[in-house]
């Protein structure tokens, strides 16, 4: 076989695996995204729901706000557990099963 076609057929062998790895990737990313999204919409929603128990309450709204403008970040030790949250499950899914 002459060098020039073995570089070739080399070339040509890899270039298919590494379109793979940038499409896994990309995929993780979108996964990646759509779980930040909807880890973010959970905390929106639940910030809501607090600030307006807070406010039937009798507080005042912006006191309220002021309350519980950290809702949802990590306190103390402890980190927000969004592992049930389906499209995180899904990232998470697809992030395992191509490290086997």
């Amino acid at each position: 076989m002459k060098p020039g076609y073995a570089l070739l057929l080399t070339f040509a062998l890899t270039v298919p695996v590494g379109a793979a790895v940038v499409d896994r990737e990309a995929e993780q990313a979108r996964l990646d995204a759509a779980c930040a999204s909807a880890r973010q919409q959970l905390v929106d929603e639940g910030r809501s729901q607090r600030i307006a128990l807070c406010v039937n309450e009798g507080k005042s709204q912006a006191g309220c706000e002021h309350d519980f403008a950290r809702f949802g970040e990590r306190e103390g030790n402890k980190r927000p557990d969004f592992s049930k949250v389906p499209a995180c499950m899904q990232a998470e899914q697809y992030r395992k099963s191509y490290r086997r």
